[in-house]
């Protein structure tokens, strides 16, 4: 984890961040990020508390966690690779890709999401959804399965993609940027609640993340 300011880049890419949370009048955005771009990460951490659904960031690693408007997290330089063979939807003309992959590499992000804080019957088939509405730029989500297949969650090129999961539940993706730069990940979190059978949602959060060159 990093604290502003430390490189020039990051720092302007953040300073593009606290403009872009700021709300107008006398309520405003955070005044500081915190940088994130490495350890273990849940980005999209789900709870229920008080009736309210709500999205979060948990950094496991310094064991804090964090509304996503007060994180940049930063996608290393070491994360660019090349795009994998048959995975056409990762190749937009340039076969360069930045992957954080679903397994655990030193020195780069490990993000994830996780369910531990919902807990098991509050909502119907112990289900809930994960929607990414937009991306800025081009992103891919996407897991792998034992014969190296991918399922594609999300690709931007595509617009909004969805996918179940498991209260009390953890798991790894692997997220796919095409270039370097700033993006901004648009999300949502929805669950039908056992009991009432009402859809509550966390409504559509902000996630930042800064890819390095």
């Amino acid at each position: 984890m990093r604290t502003l300011p430390k490189y020039a880049a990051v720092a302007a890419a953040a300073a593009a961040v606290l403009a872009a949370t700021a709300a107008p009048a006398t309520a405003h955005g955070p005044s500081s990020l915190t940088l994130i771009d490495e350890g273990h990460v849940d980005v999209f951490g789900v709870a229920y508390e008080d009736g309210a659904l709500d999205l979060h960031v948990h950094d496991d690693g310094n064991d804090a966690e964090h509304a996503p408007s007060e994180v940049l997290l930063v996608v290393d330089s070491e994360a660019k690779t090349t795009a994998p063979a048959g995975y056409d939807f990762l190749d937009d003309g340039d076969s360069d890709v930045w992957i954080l992959p679903d397994t655990h590499v030193e020195g780069l992000l490990f993000p994830g999401w996780a369910t531990e804080e919902i807990a098991p019957g509050d909502f119907a088939d112990d289900t809930l959804t994960l929607t990414v509405h937009d991306a800025w730029g081009d992103v891919d989500l996407y897991t792998v399965d034992d014969l190296g297949d991918p399922d594609v969650l999300f690709d931007s090129d595509q617009g909004p993609g969805s996918w179940d999961v498991t209260a009390g539940g953890h798991g790894h993706l692997n997220w796919a940027f095409g270039e370097a730069g700033l993006y901004k990940l648009t999300v949502e979190a929805e669950g039908v609640l056992a009991a009432t059978g009402e859809t509550v949602s966390t409504g559509e959060v902000d996630y930042w993340f800064w890819v390095e060159k």
